[in-house]
Order: structure tokens, then C-alpha cells, then sequence
């Protein structure tokens, strides 16, 4: 097919907007959005849109943007009756079901954060950066019942820089993706591009726990740093002061060497904390009830007597 193509986008995160606009710019036909419904968030938990939808409200009111709790029958036969020549998710966050995934003429094409088959699932951008990679990428896949399995129809790498965090890098791979969308789908669509299927040793990018977020000071200072960025911006890599809980925003590896793990050294370099090999310094943190801060400030207010060591459960 080589005419404007009518599709439908489903997308909820931040990192579907770059492909949702460059689809919203292109020449083809945007049918309607689908998005996940508002849900609670903040302290207030205030009901709140997912990103998706704000920023259609905002820039684009005059699309058709549907929220529903579940893709059931009535919402397919709704599916059906549009006619999408395809649809297109990035970042949508529930299951499609088989019925949803047959209904258009050329399927369900997928935007995921990683070079598939490895990280399929949740968390593919902050195991990346856990593991110490130093490349991920976008794929394009034609989406099947399996989880992130189906066949591939196009791939882009991304290197992964020293001090990205999973913020950072989820941003360069969104723009990247929203570079991309639209030449591939035309591609696809007019039979240039074939899905293949996946090749190589699959891996798994598992939701994060909250277990995985604490700190454990026993080891390298490498992993622990690899630690604080992948957990950023969220949910903040965690130890503990005096039972008092402090999020590590931001740090380094230092080259102190001979200090016990988890013991604070405070001095001129900022905050110094020993670990299993190595030790960190900490550039920012947040303790519990308070604002982000540096390491000077956070000394200025909390400084540790001697001996002092950050813990985790």
C-alpha cells in the first residue's frame, strides 16, 4: 500500500509522544488515540491523565482520544468499524488481546526501548543501564500474543552513555523512535520492509522491585553508581541514615580507597561512602520529607559523627 495509511495509536507514556507527533505531521490519517485511563497520583491522589492524553488535550483537542478500562468486545467491534489499515503502540501498558491484534489488515506494529530479543518487558531502558551496556536501541516489531516475541521489521542502535541516566536515555530513544515512525511504517505498509523473526538469546527486563531499589553497600562502587542512574528519575535508588530514609540522586566513583562499606566520610570533596570495592561519592540526595540537595548541603544540615554508615534492609 502506498496511499496515506489510516491508523490508530495506542500510547500512554512519555516516551510515545515523539512517535504519536511525528504520526499527528505525517501525511497519513490518524483515526483516534487510545490511551490508559487517568489514575491517582501525587500525595493528594488527585486524579490525574497519563501523558498521552495531556498532551493531546493540550496541542491536538481535536482528536478522537478513547480511555477504556478494558479492550473488550465492544470496544474491538468499535475497533473494527473505523477500519484502521494498522495500528501502532508505544508504551501503552496492558495486554492486547489476540481479537485486537487481528483486526486491522496489517497488524499491530510496536515501538520498543531495547534491541529485541534482549530486555523484552517492563524495565528494558533501566536494566540496560543496570547491566553496564554500552548500546540499546529501538525496534519496530509486528506484535504477537507473546511478550515483546514477534517478528521484527526494523531495528535502530543507541550507545548508552557514561552518565545517562534511565531518564536521559529513554528520551534520546523516544526522539530517536519518533525520527523513525513514520519512514517505517511506510516501508512496512508498501511491502519494502518483511518482519523476520527474532533471533539470539532472549532476556527479560523485569518490572523493578521495590527490594532493588536498596542499596546494598557491600557492593562494587561501579555497580552502585551504575545503581543510582538507572533509578532515575525514578523511583531513586534508597539507603538509610539513622533509620531515616535518603534517596541517592546522583553520584560517582571515587577513588578513596580503604573505607568500611556504607561509612561516611565527610570533607572538602563532599560526601565520601565506603563500598565492597571502591567507594561513591554522592553529588545529590534526598532525605525523607525534604527537598533534593547536594552533598554540602546535606552536610551542612545532617553532619555524621564519626563512624557513621548509611544501611539498607
Amino acid at each position: 500500500m502506498t496511499g496515506p495509511l489510516d491508523l490508530v495509536f495506542f500510547g500512554t507514556s512519555e516516551f510515545a509522544i515523539p512517535c504519536l507527533r511525528s504520526i499527528i505531521r505525517s501525511r497519513h490519517n490518524l483515526l483516534f488515540a487510545v490511551t490508559r485511563p487517568p489514575r491517582p497520583a501525587g500525595r493528594g491522589k488527585r486524579l490525574t491523565q497519563p501523558p498521552v492524553s495531556a498532551y493531546l488535550a493540550d496541542s491536538h483537542p481535536y482528536i478522537d482520544v478513547h480511555q477504556p478500562e478494558k479492550l473488550d468486545g465492544d470496544f474491538i467491534s468499535f475497533l473494527r468499524n473505523r477500519a484502521p489499515h494498522l495500528m501502532v503502540t508505544a508504551a501503552y501498558g496492558a495486554w492486547l488481546p489476540g481479537e485486537l491484534l487481528s483486526a486491522p489488515p496489517l497488524g499491530v506494529v510496536n515501538v520498543h526501548p531495547s534491541l529485541l530479543p534482549v530486555y523484552r518487558g517492563a524495565a528494558p531502558v533501566t536494566r540496560a543501564i543496570l547491566d553496564g551496556r554500552g548500546e540499546t536501541g529501538v525496534s519496530f516489531m509486528l506484535t504477537d500474543e507473546g511478550w515483546d516475541t514477534g517478528p521484527l521489521i526494523e531495528v535502530f542502535s543507541c550507545g548508552i552513555r557514561d552518565d545517562d541516566t534511565s531518564g536521559t536515555l529513554e528520551e534520546r530513544l523516544a526522539r530517536l523512535a519518533g525520527e523513525k515512525v513514520v519512514q517505517v511504517l511506510e516501508d512496512y505498509g508498501a511491502g519494502l520492509l518483511e518482519p523476520v523473526p527474532q533471533s539470539g538469546k532472549a532476556l527479560y527486563a523485569d518490572k523493578v522491585s521495590t527490594m532493588e531499589t536498596w542499596m546494598d553497600w557491600n557492593r562494587p562502587a561501579s555497580e552502585l553508581e551504575r545503581m543510582v542512574r538507572a533509578f532515575q528519575p525514578s523511583p531513586g535508588a534508597r539507603t538509610t541514615l539513622r533509620g531515616r530514609l535518603i534517596k541517592i540522586l546522583a553520584a560517582e566513583v571515587a577513588g578513596t580507597a580503604g573505607i568500611p562499606p556504607g561509612e561516611l566520610v565527610a570533607g572538602r570533596d563532599g560526601l565520601t561512602v565506603g563500598c565492597g570495592d571502591g567507594s561513591l561519592r554522592v553529588l545529590r540526595l534526598q532525605p525523607s520529607s525534604r527537598r533534593a540537595m547536594t552533598a554540602q548541603e546535606f552536610l551542612r544540615g545532617f553532619l555524621p559523627e564519626d563512624g557513621a554508615r548509611f544501611e539498607s534492609p
